[in-house]
């Protein structure tokens, strides 16, 4: 049986600097998917992921989160979605100017009504799942980009969101640290129950996580299904991707 339908995209379109980079993209997650878009570099997955998170605004179509329509959404409403949204960003987006500690506790503090004990022990939880215990008073500027990876996910797991938006988690990273995140992307959906949505390029990354791949291409989303179905696909554009063939 499909999972329940959790947040669908119809038609979104979007154009930066006189380009068109969405030409009318239509997606549907389930409830807890790990859903994946993969795509070359440049054709729009982070400007796709920013409209959906509301960081960006479309010029047409719609993002629907639990059938409501995020794009025409309220303030008021944007701020419960929020609550139950998290981003892990390409280079992390730590403050170097806070601990570890405080940047995981950071949407705590903004965003919920915990008192002081309950967000050290979120914090010390989320580290613990991340396998960083202990380290709430190291500087960010002392930690490996790996560690700072982990880090970000502690900090968007702290929030215990219903869904955890992942912007290239992979990328710069070596490919056992790569694994590791993987490996912690899985684990979130197991121990909080949490449906991830994941751009990227990393097709080992795709194949070791994704339950449901979408190919973004020329503006469009080209491909839907499962990994077996993507690596015996005979699309043309997906068969250069898969095997690594420039055009």
């Amino acid at each position: 049986m499909d999972p329940q339908v959790l947040i669908e995209v119809k038609g979104l379109e979007k154009s930066l600097q006189g380009r068109k980079v969405l030409k009318g993209v239509d997606l549907s997650i389930g409830e807890g998917e790990v859903f994946i878009v993969l795509g070359r570099s440049g054709v729009g997955k982070s400007v796709l992921l920013k409209n959906m998170v509301g960081l960006m605004r479309p010029d047409a179509g719609r993002v629907l989160y639990e059938g409501k329509d995020l794009v025409r959404a309220s303030a008021e409403e944007w701020k419960r979605v929020r609550r139950e949204f998290a981003v892990v960003f390409q280079h992390s987006a730590l403050f170097d100017s806070l601990s570890v500690g405080e940047n995981v506790a950071f949407g705590l503090r903004r965003m919920t009504s915990l008192s002081g004990e309950e967000i050290r022990q979120r914090v010390k939880e989320a580290l613990s799942l991340v396998g960083l215990e202990g380290i709430e008073e190291a500087r960010v500027s002392q930690l490996s980009g790996g560690m700072q990876k982990r880090v970000a996910i502690a900090r968007a797991i702290a929030l215990r969101p219903r869904v955890i938006f992942y912007d290239e988690p992979t990328t710069g990273l070596d490919p056992i640290m790569a694994a590791t995140i993987a490996m912690l992307i899985l684990k979130m959906k197991k121990e909080i129950g949490s449906t991830s949505f994941i751009i990227t390029h990393d097709l080992k990354l795709a194949f070791r996580v994704g339950t449901t791949l979408a190919m973004l291409h020329d503006g469009r989303i080209v491909f839907r299904g499962t990994p077996e179905e993507f690596q015996g696909c005979r699309d043309p554009v997906v068969r250069k991707f898969v095997e690594g063939i420039p055009d």
